[in-house]
């Protein structure tokens, strides 16, 4: 039975939540904002609000929120906005709003789906208790000798988890889809992505050295005798250029700047530009792309087709594009470029609060942007003996692929201060750069 508190100025759905078997409604729908604030503080199992952006009150929609989510933390709040705002959307996610739903989209059967919705995601929870114990038994019969191997078998013959994973697999995949060697079929499939040209992006929050590692993995590519190119897509903190020792543009490039950015232009010309003109070469393996904050601003959206066909222009020319993004999740530029490259590795440091962000981010990536899971691969950065312990941090993150512990070094800051141009990596910095693209 669900707890529910209505705050939408709308009588009738209150009354209407009423009628439904597993939800229990507290009191008559309340007309401002003290009032659910003075609910939240006598009853502090509330599953459920339901709110309008318009409730009256002195408090914005965000600080409401805020209050809200301090008063009950666990609380799922069913927010109701008059208009699309795309921007406070992604403000209010941030804070931990539950759903975001429409004024002139609001329907009590919308609203019952939503509260019942949480059943099936405990059900999916439930499912992937099973298969991290799964996962925990192939962990360990790595290890066990052969005569134990038998655990695993009979864990695998357990009926119940058997059953639970064919229902979830038939909901997904109709039975006309599925093939008989379609496990042979992914095989296949994988050995045609390998040789395909690769773009990753590098992700994660602000500060965790995103940018350092885009320029390290781009010259250990250079290695494996790979053409390399790097693109500064951070429009609000460019820097790639500064640690590759770039102290001025050349005059074409800097023509070209001119060009796209005169006021004159008309906008919906400026991002018909031709990128090659704006790649800096950095040695013969490794060029660079640095210069999109200048061509269109933080306030210019790219959409994901001008970003597309950008990335198609380029990798004719490249076996492998690495992309910085910024660590903004209200730009949409961060989310089409994450959703168009094969990879994207996270990166985080490895302390608590560093942690806490980047949990946090991953849900938005995931939950908000709905970007698959399996896309993401976790890089711990700046890791030294005061930090979280390793294996508590891949506990953390075990749902995700982890490539591995990159440990700080002091040299990069004396890299960046100095702004010398340097193609090469130290031995000792090349070789964890060569593990994580084995991972990769």
């Amino acid at each position: 039975m669900k707890k529910v508190i209505t705050a939408i100025g709308n009588k009738n759905v209150n009354e209407k939540l009423k009628i439904e078997n597993n939800i229990q409604v507290i009191g008559t729908d309340i007309q401002y904002q003290e009032g659910i604030l003075e609910i939240l503080e006598k009853e502090n199992e509330i599953n459920f609000l339901i709110v309008s952006e318009k409730i009256i009150g002195e408090l914005n929609i965000i600080q409401l929120i805020e209050k809200i989510k301090f008063k009950n933390k666990s609380i799922k709040i069913i927010l109701i906005l008059e208009n699309k705002n795309e921007e406070l959307e992604n403000i209010l996610i941030s804070k931990g709003i539950y759903k975001i739903i429409y004024h002139n989209q609001v329907e009590i059967k919308d609203i019952i789906n939503l509260i019942n919705e949480e059943k099936d995601n405990k059900e999916n929870e439930e499912l992937k208790e099973e298969i991290n114990n799964l996962k925990k038994l192939i962990m360990e019969n790595d290890q066990i000798k052969n005569k134990n191997k038998n655990k695993l078998n009979n864990y695998l013959k357990n009926t119940n988890f058997y059953h639970k994973i064919k229902k979830k697999i038939e909901k997904l995949i109709p039975k006309s889809k599925i093939q008989k060697n379609s496990f042979n079929n992914q095989l296949f499939a994988n050995q045609i992505n390998s040789n395909q040209k690769e773009i990753i992006s590098i992700s994660g929050p602000s500060g965790v050295g995103k940018s350092i590692i885009t320029v390290n993995l781009a010259k250990s590519l250079i290695y494996e005798k790979k053409k390399v190119l790097m693109i500064d897509f951070d429009i609000l903190n460019n820097s790639l250029h500064t640690i590759l020792g770039v102290k001025k543009y050349p005059t074409k490039i800097e023509k070209e700047i001119k060009n796209n950015s005169n006021n004159n232009v008309d906008k919906n010309k400026r991002t018909e530009f031709n990128v090659e003109n704006f790649i800096i070469n950095i040695n013969k393996r490794m060029d660079l792309v640095s210069v999109t904050n200048l061509l269109f601003g933080t306030k210019e959206k790219l959409n994901s087709f001008i970003i597309e066909k950008i990335l198609n222009q380029l990798k004719e020319k490249y076996n492998t594009i690495i992309i910085d993004t910024s660590s903004e999740c209200f730009f949409d530029i961060t989310k089409n470029i994450i959703q168009l490259s094969n990879k994207s590795i996270f990166v985080t440091e490895t302390n608590i609060l560093e942690i806490k962000k980047a949990k946090e981010l991953l849900n938005i990536y995931i939950n908000e942007w709905k970007i698959s899971k399996e896309k993401f691969n976790i890089l711990f950065n700046k890791y030294d003996e005061e930090c979280v312990d390793i294996n508590l941090l891949k506990c953390i993150f075990c749902e995700f692929n982890i490539l591995g512990v990159l440990k700080y070094h002091a040299k990069y800051n004396k890299l960046i201060n100095k702004n010398i141009k340097n193609n090469f990596l130290d031995k000792k910095i090349r070789e964890e750069y060569m593990k994580i693209n084995q991972k990769i």
